[in-house]
């Protein structure tokens, strides 16, 4: 009996990517159906599986599925797939399943790659050749990636601004967008927020918005600064009420994160989330319990179906927000020595290539 291909294609939407990828040598309609851009846009809402990216000492990148029931028993998987001179990695961001990274090879080469982990795809961006040359200041580039669902294309963010060892506020900046569907940089309008003391962090990523640390011209005040994708216009987003924990948005260890692709920031013992994106009132504290008997240094927070997730070290603290409580701590980097986390992405088909 012939299955009819409405339940084929029912099937195939529930398959994990990996899978997928594999089973486009079935046949030609198997190919032309998995990469039709509207399967890869409905399969990516309907099955997504959050991983890990990480390097380790010899500069190899490896996956690690997140799975808090079973982390214990997850193996790292290898997934360089950049040239095999290269010697250092910068993780800068990742959106529906790719990943924006810098990379340094053995002979100073530096490249801005984005690719695909689970399909190892790649594309090299190229230079923008917008950047202010100085011999007198030095220059810090932060990076920012994300999907603009206007015009359906994904697009690199660059900020860069120069210094004279951080002792004066950056005289130039240079703000750049590139479209990895037009193939191409474009100079936009600079930022009115001084970013030099945002520690040159990725642009977190939420509601195809960009979030940034950065300084308030008029008072000097750290704000939550966003980058749109689709007006490529900065803004200030409204932030927590902080109370007596003082100017939390200075502390070296507050970091902009998100909780459940929702805005979040992290300080301390407490995560700080907005339920409604962009409306101060929505704001909501979680305080983490016993956060400080447990020796976490400068982590990157997941979350992942109600726990908090703290990898610092290459050991992983899961906190059960429900329940108020630490409640397991797994060593990642046991199969592999000196596993440090980058950040995370979820596996997808979407293809760095626009063809």
């Amino acid at each position: 009996m012939e299955i009819p291909p409405e339940i084929i294609t029912d099937i195939l939407y529930r398959l994990p990517a990996k899978s997928l990828g594999r089973f486009k040598s079935v046949s030609k309609n198997w190919q032309s159906q998995i990469s039709d851009p509207q399967f890869i846009k409905h399969h990516q809402n309907t099955l997504n599986h959050h991983h890990l990216i990480c390097n380790s000492h010899n500069t190899s990148l490896y996956s690690l599925p997140i799975n808090p029931d079973n982390q214990s028993d997850q193996t790292p998987e290898n997934i360089t797939c950049l040239s095999p001179h290269t010697d250092i990695f910068i993780f800068h961001g990742s959106c529906n399943g790719l990943v924006l990274c810098s990379t340094d090879d053995c002979i100073n080469c530096h490249s801005l790659v984005v690719f695909n982990p689970t399909t190892r795809e790649l594309v090299t961006i190229p230079e923008s050749g917008y950047d202010v040359i100085s011999n007198l200041l030095e220059i810090d580039i932060m990076y920012g990636f994300g999907y603009d669902s206007v015009t359906d294309d994904y697009k690199v963010v660059t900020v860069s601004y120069f210094h004279y060892n951080y002792l004066v506020p950056p005289g130039d900046m240079c703000v750049c967008v590139y479209s990895l569907g037009e193939g191409n940089w474009r100079r936009v309008d600079d930022s009115v927020y001084d970013h030099s003391h945002g520690r040159s962090l990725p642009g977190v990523l939420v509601n195809g918005v960009l979030h940034w640390v950065a300084c308030r011209g008029s008072d000097g005040l750290r704000v939550i600064v966003g980058f749109s994708l689709a007006d490529e216009t900065f803004s200030e987003v409204a932030s927590p009420e902080f109370g007596d924990r003082g100017d939390v948005l200075s502390k070296r260890g507050c970091r902009i994160v998100v909780v459940g692709e929702k805005l979040g920031v992290f300080f301390g013992d407490v995560v700080w989330v907005m339920n409604e994106y962009g409306v101060r009132e929505s704001w909501v504290e979680i305080v983490m319990c016993g956060i400080n008997e447990i020796p976490v240094v400068d982590p990157e927070i997941f979350y992942e179906d109600g726990r908090i997730l703290l990898v610092s070290g290459g050991v992983m603290w899961i906190y059960d927000v429900e329940g108020k409580a630490f409640c397991e701590s797994i060593d990642i980097s046991r199969k592999v020595k000196g596993l440090k986390v980058k950040g995370s992405y979820v596996e997808s088909l979407v293809s760095p290539k626009f063809i």
